[in-house]
């Protein structure tokens, strides 16, 4: 019998490797040939070391038209060219130009992951507006046919009442998971000062700014701790804020910014709880499972996402989109309350081995391939 082949179409190889690695794993360990399509990939050494077979796509950097129809076209000869048995593509874009490229294909079973609605969904204003009524009919033709996978009930619920799949293609798998072994309880890692940390991809949605401005109000009560944002400047995403825009946020001080940090482990640690206030239409967002897993109580939004990652009262706090005063107010209420944070911080990490460790989510989405 000839292998069978699957095809994991990523947006981005960082994102392969933090996000997607135990998955691709989990298929060859149950007999597949993996196909890994990336912008880089065929320059990634790695990816041959690990058994997986590379394939090149366009670079996305400056998406458009032109890149959608070159990367549509891409996709549509890999899958011609590697008779793949199964085409799994990762994020609501490249679902987008996966559908649209294996239309006509009779051959190949897919399945898109949606993990997070983002931009198309949550942008506000008149131009995501107009894209959303362009892309609308494209998408439901994308999506036809296909195992989706959803994030969170919300977006289910959303997908569906938009007409966009059916209740019976679609399967609920909450993230993609955590290495409850690297992102580990660390004992008497805080730092003096109380450190309160916002890990993040560096996306103004993410509500860099409401963080910001909750340090801000907490200095200004002399609240003695240290407001503290990692995370990289990303050039690929157009909507990441800028390094001139950063340098904005924290010229006030109070606030520092530490850039990507290579080690997480090690800065979770040292950390005495986790402020992630995203408005940001989020799958469920890996660095509040990591810091689930890390034993770190967690304040972060009342939104789709964030909530399947933290129980309010139970392994953190959730506040409204957009308060800054009630930012402030719950940071406050857990940076006085040692004993009220460790054992949120328990019931986190308890969370993270029973729900979020990433073979769970590894066996649930193999299932999803059946």
């Amino acid at each position: 019998m000839a292998q069978k082949k699957i095809l994991y179409v990523i947006n981005h190889l960082d994102w392969f490797w933090s996000h997607r690695l135990p998955l691709a794993q989990g298929a060859l360990a149950q007999g597949w040939r993996v196909e890994v399509a990336a912008h880089g990939a065929r320059r990634d050494p790695a990816l041959t070391d690990y058994g997986f077979h590379p394939h090149e796509l366009p670079d996305q950097e400056r998406f458009g038209p032109i890149v959608a129809l070159k990367t549509i076209a891409a996709i549509r000869r890999l899958l011609r060219e590697t008779q793949a048995d199964m085409v799994h593509a990762i994020t609501l874009k490249y679902a987008f130009l996966t559908g649209l490229a294996a239309l006509g294909n009779k051959r190949t079973q897919r399945v898109f992951t949606i993990a997070g609605l983002g931009y198309l969904f949550s942008g506000e204003g008149l131009k995501p507006k107009i894209l959303r009524a362009f892309i609308a009919p494209f998408l439901k033709l994308a999506l036809k046919n296909a195992r989706v996978i959803v994030q969170n009930p919300d977006d289910l619920r959303l997908l569906i009442k938009g007409g966009f799949v059916q209740e019976e293609q679609c399967a609920l798998i909450r993230g993609s998971g955590v290495d409850i072994e690297r992102f580990n309880p660390r004992e008497n890692a805080e730092i003096d000062p109380l450190m309160v940390l916002m890990p993040t991809r560096l996306i103004l949605e993410k509500g860099v700014g409401i963080f910001v401005e909750a340090a801000h109000i907490l200095k200004s009560k002399d609240v003695h701790a240290r407001f503290v944002i990692a995370g990289g400047i990303d050039k690929r995403n157009p909507h990441a804020l800028t390094l001139a825009e950063m340098r904005s946020f924290i010229a006030g001080g109070g606030v520092e910014w530490v850039g990507k940090v290579d080690d997480m482990p090690a800065l979770y640690a040292q950390a005495a709880l986790i402020a992630y206030p995203s408005y940001y239409r989020e799958g469920v967002p890996k660095v509040l499972l990591e810091a689930a897993a890390m034993g770190k109580a967690i304040v972060t939004t009342d939104h789709p996402g964030c909530r399947e990652a933290v129980r309010s009262g139970v392994n953190g706090l959730l506040v409204p989109l957009k308060d800054a005063p009630a930012l402030a107010a719950a940071i406050g209420e857990l940076l006085n309350d040692p004993a009220r944070r460790a054992a949120m911080g328990q019931a986190g990490r308890r969370r993270a081995v029973e729900e979020f460790d990433a073979q769970i989510i590894v066996a649930q989405t193999l299932m999803a391939y059946a």
